[in-house]
């Protein structure tokens, strides 16, 4: 009876650890399995990004050379080098600079080039950025825009502009067509008088509108022909103004003596009062002696006389003109005008009263007057033998009358240590129709004492 019931469940508790053993040796494998197939999983991954990545590096390799499909402005660059393309494309901007436009100005059209007009194109842009397709960035994005470019590419060369060879060949080309404004003009006749000439408008390019419309051409759509603009041009100087400015008549004049015996003075006095002979100032100019006259030199014929250097008399290159700037000075104030430079001699002179003299040395000495006589002024000089005078032609104010006191000389200190001085003192004074309109101090002269 218990052969069989003592033996049952022994076994059967057996069997359950063989059947658990056979499980985990499952699991186990089942996990083996599992790991073989991740590091398998992985190999193969590897191997495909490795493959990939040298593809893509073998794809991205640099070969010097512009990506294939680029296209710079309508010419093939693609799977050249930079100085291959470099000579296809030079040939392409000297194309466009080669192109001619005309400039319509009415019944003529004078044909330019680009190139003369400062137009050109940039090839060393355009090649830079050609040449860095499929060159910058990742391997990811160099292989895009490989893959991109292969596609087709188009690069424009930039359009370029030189304004300063621009505006010299607007002006050369069509300078023959403007027509410059003159300007209202006059002589001076037999009787110191103004004749007028009439003035013109003028007729000019409008350079600054023409302008605008060559920076706005595109040298690859080129216009055939641009219309040249003209406009107006207004004189300066219109026969209104100079009729209103004009010289009608004597404002002063002044004569002084000198001894024609004195043979190098008197010429040097001929020569400087014929050099004053005819100047003609603008309304609101400096009258100047030493501008007018200019440098006495030897060559223009001056000649050595007596000259006051520091209260002395001593021989100098042309003395005696002094007595030319003294004559010119007084004749300036008989004429009303305002004094803006002058100086006495150190020592009393005779040719004119004391206080009414004016000492010239160029160029830094100067006698100086402003045109303020509202009107063009004329110097006319005239010598005889013995006399010398100037006068002063311009815009008459009737009823002017100018007249010139100088006090009696004063006893004063001087400028120079241990000497006395004869100081004069004047002042100018105008009327109209009798009746003083004003009375104004001129500057005080001092003369050196014996």
């Amino acid at each position: 009876m218990n052969t069989g019931l003592g033996v049952g469940p022994k076994t059967v508790g057996q069997r359950l650890n063989v059947v658990d053993s056979i499980k985990k040796g499952m699991t186990t494998l089942n996990r083996l399995r599992g790991v073989k197939y991740v590091i398998v999983t992985i190999g193969l991954l590897s191997i495909i990004l490795f493959s990939v990545l040298t593809t893509a590096l073998i794809y991205t390799h640099d070969n010097q050379k512009i990506q294939k499909g680029v296209v710079i402005s309508g010419i093939k660059v693609g799977d050249l080098t930079q100085d291959e393309a470099k000579k296809i494309i030079d040939i392409e901007v000297n194309r466009l600079g080669s192109q001619t436009i005309k400039l319509n100005v009415g019944q003529q059209a004078p044909e330019v080039k680009l190139d003369d007009l400062g137009f050109g194109a940039n090839a060393d842009i355009a090649l830079q950025e050609a040449y860095d397709i499929g060159r910058q960035g990742s391997i990811y994005t160099k292989v895009l825009s490989k893959m991109s470019s292969e596609k087709g590419t188009e690069i424009t060369l930039p359009q370029t502009l030189d304004e300063s060879k621009l505006g010299v060949t607007l002006n050369k080309t069509l300078k023959e067509f403007s027509i410059s404004a003159i300007d209202a003009s006059f002589q001076i006749n037999k009787d110191n008088a103004m004749t007028i000439t009439n003035e013109h408008i003028g007729h000019i390019l409008d350079s600054e509108a023409l302008i605008v419309k060559v920076k706005a051409l595109n040298i690859y759509k080129l216009v055939p022909e641009l219309k040249a603009d003209f406009k107006d041009q207004k004189p300066l100087v219109t026969a209104g103004q100079l009729e209103d400015q004009k010289i009608t008549g004597l404002l002063g004049t002044y004569t002084t003596r000198f001894d024609p015996s004195q043979t190098a003075r008197t010429a040097n006095v001929k020569i400087a009062t014929q050099a004053l002979d005819m100047a003609i100032i603008k309304p609101g100019a400096i009258l100047s002696f030493n501008q007018i006259v200019g440098e006495r030199t030897v060559e223009d014929g001056y000649k050595d006389a007596y000259v006051i250097v520091n209260g002395k008399f001593v021989p100098g290159l042309a003395g005696g003109i002094c007595q030319v700037s003294s004559t010119l000075y007084n004749t300036g104030l008989l004429a009303n005008l305002a004094v803006t430079e002058r100086t006495n001699h150190d020592l009393a002179i005779t040719y004119v009263p004391l206080g009414q003299d004016a000492t010239v040395a160029y160029p830094d000495l100067d006698l100086k007057f402003k045109n303020n006589s509202g009107g063009y002024l004329l110097v006319r000089t005239k010598t005889t033998a013995n006399t010398l005078t100037v006068e002063l032609y311009g815009k008459v104010k009737p009823g002017q009358e100018v007249l010139i006191a100088d006090t009696s000389p004063v006893v004063g200190p001087s400028a120079l240590k241990g000497k006395s001085a004869s100081i004069v003192k004047s002042t100018r004074t105008v009327k109209v129709n009798g009746v003083v309109v004003s009375s104004e101090p001129l500057k005080q002269s001092s003369y050196l004492r014996n």
